[in-house]
């Protein structure tokens, strides 16, 4: 079995928690691969993950994320490692590490996780974009309302005027949609949630769309440019008279799970900070 390891070694518990993860896995009979740079994320990951059978990311929910929509080209499973602060994505934490055994073993589970395909009409065209947790739109760095037309398969369902709007995945629920009052999803589902973010009106409320729905969020005009941002990372300015697309990837990131506790008792232990 080929594991490639991939660190976020932006911090120092990042750092420890790699070279922990690199000696557990020394003592057992499996090739570890790692990053040729300490970057994250490293230049070499799209052949580090062709090659590998698992992959391990260490680090907090952005590099778990960003190594699962990485892995999902390839088809490969992601253990998640949190050496962050919550870790909803993790399916290890770091005083568990003697459970990497059991990926040798074959005793875990891995859950498909569903992921967004986004297309935006970009300043230089239509760009694509796929995202596991959410993709927003609002003013950016600008604190101000903006208003924006949404459709379902082209049917009308609702202008939203509000500081800004997210369409998440299940995954992502529990991410920036339920900060702004969005549900929280079993990830076992698939469908799109949509959650405006302090809406001007007493009547806005989220919705939750069946798997198959195919959003488009359009921004009406103002003064100040639009912006889409894709799981925190990537910010797109949506051209004038432009719109945002999306819809359910056909690609699903796999997520490795080594103990066997339910989706709500995960929440409820990182909500309340208790551990175990």
């Amino acid at each position: 079995m080929i594991i490639t390891v991939i660190p976020n070694n932006k911090t120092a518990d990042g750092k420890e928690a790699f070279l922990q993860v690199c000696k557990t896995l020394s003592a057992l009979p499996v090739t570890v691969t790692v990053p040729a740079d300490t970057a994250f994320p490293p230049r070499d990951m799209a052949e580090l993950l062709s090659g590998c059978d698992v992959a391990i990311a260490i680090g907090g929910d952005g590099t778990i994320i960003h190594t699962a929509k990485q892995a999902a080209a390839f088809g490969k499973p992601v253990l998640g490692i949190n050496s962050g602060r919550l870790g909803f994505t993790a399916g290890l934490e770091r005083t568990e590490l003697g459970d990497l055994s059991r990926l040798i073993t074959g005793e875990y589970d891995t859950e498909e996780r569903m992921l967004l395909d986004i297309t935006v009409d970009g300043e230089n065209g239509k760009e694509r974009f796929s995202a596991l947790n959410e993709a927003v739109i609002s003013r950016g760095a600008l604190s101000r309302m903006i208003e924006v037309s949404v459709q379902n398969n082209g049917e009308p369902v609702s202008d939203y005027q509000a500081d800004g709007v997210i369409v998440a995945t299940p995954t992502g629920s529990t991410a920036y949609s339920l900060s702004a009052g969005g549900p929280i999803v079993d990830t076992a589902l698939r469908c799109l949630l949509l959650t405006p973010i302090c809406p001007h009106s007493l009547h806005s409320r989220p919705y939750i769309f069946e798997q198959d729905a195919v959003l488009t969020l359009t921004p009406l005009a103002g003064e100040s440019p639009v912006f889409v941002t894709v799981d925190g990372e990537e910010a797109i300015r949506i051209q004038s008279g432009g719109a945002v697309c999306v819809k359910r990837s056909d690609t699903c990131a796999k997520l490795i799970k080594l103990h066997h506790k339910p989706f709500y008792q995960v929440l409820d232990d990182k909500l309340t900070n208790r551990k175990g």
